[in-house]
Order: C-alpha cells, then sequence, then structure tokens
C-alpha cells in the first residue's frame, strides 16, 4: 500500500514539475521576429539608406492613432527639427495592417496606396490620406475619394484605378497582414526596433525610445 502511495505521490509531483515548465516555456519565451525584420524589395522604405537600425512600422491608414504617430514621424523629417538625427540613422520601412472588421475603407485604403506605389508615390499618397482622414472616414465611395487623392498628387488616374484592382496589389496588401498576424500583432500602430517589438505609453517615450538608439 505504502508503495502505490509513494508512485502516486512521485507521479504527481512529475505532472507537477511539467505543468510548471509548460508554463514557464509559454510566460518566458523569446519571440523571434526574425520574418518580421526581413526585408523584401515590395517593402516601402524611407529614412536612412543604411539600415543600420530598422524600424518597421505596421500601420492602418484610417487608424486615428497611426495618423498621430505618422504626423509625429513627419516632424522628424522637417529642417530644423531636434529630431532631424532618427531619419538619418533610422531606416523606416512602412506595411500595412488594416483593421477592415473597424474602419470599413481601411482595405481600400492600403489598396489605394499600393496603387500609388505603382507610380512612385507610395508615401504621397499615405501622407495625403493620412491628411485627409476625417473625410475619409465619412465618405460613401472610397474609390472615389481615392481617384481624387490620385490627381491630387499627380498620378496617372485610369493607371491607379487599374492598378488599385490588381491581383499584385491586393496580394502585397494581404501579405503584410498575414505577416503581421504572425508576428501576434492585434493593434495599430505596431512597431519594431532591430528585431524588437516597442512598447511605450505615450509618444515621448516611443521618441526616447529612437532617440536611445542612437547614442
Amino acid at each position: 500500500m505504502k508503495y502505490k502511495t509513494h508512485l502516486i505521490i512521485a507521479g504527481s509531483l512529475v505532472f507537477l514539475f511539467l505543468f510548471l515548465f509548460g508554463v514557464y516555456k509559454l510566460t518566458n519565451t523569446t519571440v523571434d521576429y526574425k520574418d518580421v525584420m526581413t526585408l523584401s524589395a515590395s517593402d516601402h522604405v524611407k529614412w536612412s539608406p543604411d539600415k543600420k537600425h530598422v524600424l518597421v512600422e505596421y500601420s492602418d491608414l484610417q487608424c486615428p492613432a497611426c495618423k498621430a504617430y505618422h504626423d509625429i514621424m513627419s516632424t522628424f523629417e522637417a529642417s530644423g527639427s531636434p529630431n532631424l538625427a532618427i531619419p538619418k540613422q533610422i531606416t523606416l520601412v512602412f506595411r500595412h495592417f488594416p483593421l477592415y472588421q473597424i474602419h470599413e475603407n481601411a482595405l481600400e485604403m492600403a489598396y489605394g496606396a499600393e496603387a500609388a506605389s505603382r507610380q512612385g508615390k507610395f508615401f504621397e499618397m499615405a501622407n495625403v490620406l493620412f491628411s485627409d482622414q476625417d473625410n475619409l472616414a465619412k465618405t460613401k465611395d472610397p474609390k472615389g475619394f481615392l481617384a481624387g487623392k490620385a490627381k491630387a498628387i499627380g498620378l496617372n488616374v485610369d493607371q491607379f484605378k487599374n492598378d488599385e484592382e490588381s491581383a499584385n496589389v491586393k496580394n502585397k496588401v494581404n501579405a503584410d497582414l498575414s505577416g503581421g498576424e504572425r508576428a501576434g500583432i492585434n493593434g495599430t500602430p505596431t512597431f519594431f526596433l532591430d528585431g524588437q517589438k516597442l512598447e511605450f505609453q505615450s509618444p515621448q517615450e516611443f521618441v526616447k525610445i529612437l532617440q536611445a538608439v542612437l547614442q
């Protein structure tokens, strides 16, 4: 009887050890963001060409928080900016993560930005979409809205409309979205810097993280 009791106790201890070890592994596993940090020819890249430090942004063109951080990062590029060293030393990569479940025009806007990239004006289109986000949220004609923006930034509108509906454009957006999902992204904007997912509570903290990597 004692022998059986000892076996039960030993088995229970082994089970407890395995259970606690499993919990430890789940809560202490370092996520590998290698895929996120692997750049491709289809990525939209600006700032430093050196790729010494790489900042990957997953963004939604209809997301107000994304607009706020877009506006902040745009100030870095201004002549005389106290943060001019950031775009000079960090490479920025923009990827799509349209939250189409809550932003009804986000997916169309991503397609529109990709269509603009076929004429070499991805960031110009992103800029005008972010700057007119209030009207974007109200429009009932997203394709017409995009066509107007395409004309405003000097695109061939007929080509833009064809590209907007192309499989290449839609596949690019879907590839970005799938990559973000594999990385565990569930909100926007989400940033990765040199292989690490950034965690911050305010724009000020975000800027300090970028400044720190330059020191």
